[in-house]
């Protein structure tokens, strides 16, 4: 199926040199983001070479916008590698999940290291 859209000067100027490709990108990473479409299938529409390289291609792509990168004066943000960035950056980045230990339960009566004796009436 072929699609033809006309977009806005303003917005063909801000999509850069590669239009349809910038355009096409944005809508696979909208399309996965949404669970509207595999990322593997995203990146055989995009001609890139395996799954790694869709990850990769995704990674970079959504933890730009995620507010990590320190930005710059015309306000495009630059691809971030979490390798790059510093503990302190991840642990402020709020992208990843925290569990802190109960401070009351533990041991013998905890359910979730005793779940099994717990559901049986053992516990």
């Amino acid at each position: 199926m072929d699609v033809r859209i006309t977009l806005p000067d303003e917005v063909l100027d801000a999509l850069g040199p590669n239009p349809e490709r910038e355009a096409l990108e944005g809508l696979m990473l909208l399309l996965v983001g949404e669970g509207r479409l595999d990322l593997e299938r995203a990146g055989e529409v995009l001609g890139l070479g395996d799954r790694e390289e869709a990850m990769r291609w995704y990674a970079e792509r959504t933890t730009s916008r995620s507010g990590l990168g320190a930005g710059n004066p015309n306000g495009i943000e630059e691809p971030v590698h979490l390798e790059d960035l510093t503990q302190e950056e991840l642990d402020r980045s709020g992208r990843f999940l925290r569990i802190t230990p109960a401070k009351k339960g533990s041991g013998l009566s905890d359910v979730s290291i005793n779940h099994d004796k717990y559901l049986y009436g053992d516990g």
